[in-house]
């Protein structure tokens, strides 16, 4: 049925198109150019625009309309031709236009939008041919009487943004004077698109822009790539292959970004990018961050009307310090765009070849964009009909991730433009709700120092820092394997108790003496994996390198699977894991493990009474235990805030030894917990048993399964241990307790 509805490729008989002139092209129509020759008829260089038509349209009345359109401006009426091995414009006198219509009122209303769309991402997909004329076409879907669509696409060498609104305002009143039985009047243009690219030639040519060149020589010097890192490994040869989703984002938000903008003399566009730089801070660890913009090159009222590719790319390098708060970010981020725009002239084709990617196919010259702009068509109306801009389909990648805000009616909407090649949808959402957020928290507290950057949480090829290739199965480094064997022997499923940070590698000894002869318990602890050579850098990556380790220890698939503290995230991503290869969980067991961002999305006066009444009973504890145990266990328990771990090294006396593996400790904990708040734990449907110790104070938190209810089944138990603090879970009475439940858990029958 919807083949019926399909536009079948069809002969166009073209009149003889007489070439009138021709000129050189611009340095952007060459970039263009060149990046078609290379992947000829590539749907990436398509601009694609959908207008929403209400009330009546004729339709030889729009072709008409269209046709005017074109009359008027030579550079629809260009194709490209070659000269002596270079593109020329070649400019014909006349180019008939033809506007093909599909009817969709046939179809049941419900799916007329949903052919319409259809319809509109194969033809956004479809490319052009360079040396036929018009490098525009357009496609009216007609879903009743009163409603249709325009689908308007033109090639970057012809036109950009700001030019599909020219052509939307032309139509609306070229129509309008058709509709009346009069010849469109659309005013007469003073220049041609084929006179600013002369005259930028002759700039360029007459080495009036040397000072430009030299200003990016050194701007661009020694920089390096840098990339969100993928979810797969880059192919050797770059596709077009993109998709897009988009966030609406809340107007208070938007509101006070603007508000700061204002009060540090900025503009919109350089606050928004201060927080796209912090996210890419935090994503890449990177402190030395490129990526483009664009902004049109219409310096001049007599530009402004015309239709044409005046879009110029610009490079903008930005230097991030660990002392800067957002507000610093923010007027650096204000001075490196102004400084950029007043460079504007130097062509991207010539910048090109001083970025770190030149010459590299697999890449494109940068990997992040990043455009703000208003909408370009708003809603436009005449005697007949009013029209509006629609959100339209992607025709292609020409970036990694281009992150676009674009101001509508509804407030500024936030579009990722990802290459599937390389990223899921989930990590375009994530990175989308990400930039909510991460402004969010930099509005909230905007003269403090910048979040540390902390490796993504999303599944990675390869790190950053390491060269892109293939990603061969996941290697550990065996010798940072430490295996404690409390149980050797046993019917039932082994259960592995993961120690990631811990000390003591028999700290599950209460809990196995308590399960019994009958069960296999092994203590596991990766201290400093190495996952392919590099330190894991999410907690995907680290529960993949337990997963080898498990396996290697005892592989029939079946198993039980504890996790303590921060360790407990790592088990439940290694259960996870286990589960989606077919091998049998029987049990997961969390011991005083907090979901992951659970704690610091509450209250910021309840989690310090928390904190508060911690450490009271903490003092009052050990203080009864005598002076000196006392003095040790708080500077312990001052070493879980990073400010006191240096005073602590200056007040309380060790041995270098003892130093050293305290000092290890902390270093895994601190990055261990990095990587469990980037987290974003899925859905886990296995049999799941809670534990929390006296540590956590009955009524408290919300969710006494301590953010956990949602991510396992409804009912997943969550129960109370005796014994004194964090660690006295694995007292007898905490063991004993433990030990119960989970034998009544799996008894069979």
């Amino acid at each position: 049925m919807a083949n019926q509805f399909s536009r079948d490729p069809e002969t166009h008989i073209r009149e003889p198109d007489r070439i009138v002139m021709t000129a050189r092209c611009s340095s952007a129509q060459e970039r263009y150019w060149q990046l078609d020759n290379s992947d000829p008829g590539t749907p990436a260089l398509n601009i694609v625009i959908k207008w929403r038509i209400r009330g009546h349209l004729d339709a030889s009345l729009a072709q008409d309309a269209f046709q005017a359109i074109l009359d008027r401006h030579e550079s629809l009426r260009t194709a490209i031709q070659i000269m002596d091995g270079r593109p020329v414009q070649a400019i014909a006198e006349h180019v008939p236009f033809k506007l093909v219509e599909i009817d969709l009122s046939g179809l049941p209303e419900a799916d007329r939008t949903t052919e319409a769309d259809r319809i509109a991402q194969v033809e956004a997909r479809t490319g052009f041919d360079l040396g036929e004329a018009p490098l525009l076409r357009a496609t009216l879907l007609r879903k009743s009487r009163a409603e249709a669509v325009i689908l308007v696409i033109a090639h970057h060498i012809v036109s950009d943004g700001w030019s599909m609104g020219i052509i939307a305002k032309d139509f609306v009143s070229a129509y309008q004077a058709l509709g009346r039985g009069r010849k469109p009047a659309l005013p007469d243009l003073a220049l041609q698109y084929s006179d600013f690219a002369e005259g930028s030639y002759e700039g360029l040519a007459g080495g009036a822009l040397e000072h430009e060149e030299a200003y990016w020589t050194h701007k661009l010097a020694n920089a390096l790539v840098v990339e969100v890192p993928p979810d797969r490994p880059r192919p050797a040869t770059r596709s077009t292959n993109g998709a897009s989703l988009s966030r609406l984002l809340p107007r208070p938000l938007t509101a006070k970004l603007a508000e700061l903008a204002r009060n540090e003399g900025a503009t919109f566009f350089a606050a928004a990018y201060a927080v796209l730089l912090a996210l890419l801070h935090q994503r890449t660890g990177a402190s030395d961050i490129v990526l483009s913009t664009q902004m049109a090159a219409r310096d001049e009222v007599e530009l402004e009307a015309i239709v044409g590719p005046f879009v110029n790319t610009l490079v903008l390098r930005m230097q991030l310090s660990e002392e800067q708060c957002f507000l610093d970010l923010c007027r650096a981020a204000r001075d490196t765009f102004e400084e950029a725009v007043d460079h504007h002239q130097w062509p991207f084709d010539k910048i090109v070849p001083m970025l770190p990617t030149h010459g590299d196919a697999s890449r494109p010259p940068i990997s992040v964009n990043f455009i703000v702009q208003r909408a370009f068509i708003g809603v436009l109306a005449n005697d007949s009909f009013q029209l509006s801009g629609i959100p339209s389909p992607l025709p292609g990648a020409l970036y990694d991730l281009n992150f676009i805000l674009v101001e509508r009616e509804e407030g500024w909407r936030l579009t990722c433009e990802y290459h599937r090649d390389l990223y899921d949808e989930a990590t375009a959402s994530e990175l989308v709700a990400r930039y909510e957020s991460l402004a969010e928290a930099l509005l909230a507290s905007p003269t403090e120092r910048l979040p540390r950057p902390t490796p993504t949480s999303l599944p990675i090829a390869s790190p950053l820092w390491l060269p892109a290739g293939p990603a061969p199965p996941p290697v550990v480094d065996a010798t940072a394997l430490h295996r404690t064997w409390l149980q050797q022997t046993g019917t039932q499923p082994t259960l592995f108790a993961l120690n990631h940070t811990a000390h003591n590698l028999r700290l599950y000894r209460p809990l196995s003496q308590e399960l019994g002869p009958d069960q296999p318990f092994v203590a596991l602890q990766l201290l400093d994996p190495l996952v392919d050579g590099a330190a894991p850098a999410s907690v995907e990556q680290l529960a993949a390198a337990y997963c080898d380790a498990i396996i290697a220890t005892r592989a029939d698939g079946r198993y039980r699977i504890a996790g303590f503290c921060r360790s407990g995230v790592i088990a439940c991503e290694v259960a996870r894991q286990l589960a989606a290869t077919g091998r049998e969980v029987d049990l997961l067991v969390l011991i005083d493990c907090w979901a992951p961002g659970y704690f610091l999305r509450q209250p910021y006066g309840a989690r310090l009474l928390f904190k508060l009444r911690r450490a009271g009973r903490f003092a009052r504890r050990f203080w009864r235990a005598g002076a000196r145990s006392f003095v040790t266990r708080m500077s312990f328990w001052l070493q879980s805030t990073a400010a006191m771990r240096r005073a602590k090294r200056l007040l309380f006396w060790r041995a270098a030894d003892e130093m050293a593996d305290e000092a290890q400790f902390w270093r895994t904990t601190d990055e261990l917990e990095t990587l469990v708040q980037r987290y974003a734990p899925p859905s886990y449907h296995g049999r799941v048993m809670l534990f929390r110790s006296e540590a956590i104070p009955d009524g408290w938190p919300p969710d006494p399964a301590l953010g956990w209810t949602g991510h396992f089944a409804t009912g997943t138990p969550c129960f109370a241990l005796p014994g004194e603090g964090h660690e006295g879970a694995f007292s007898q009475a905490g063991s004993r307790t433990m030990a119960e439940r989970i034998i009544e858990a799996t008894r069979p029958g």
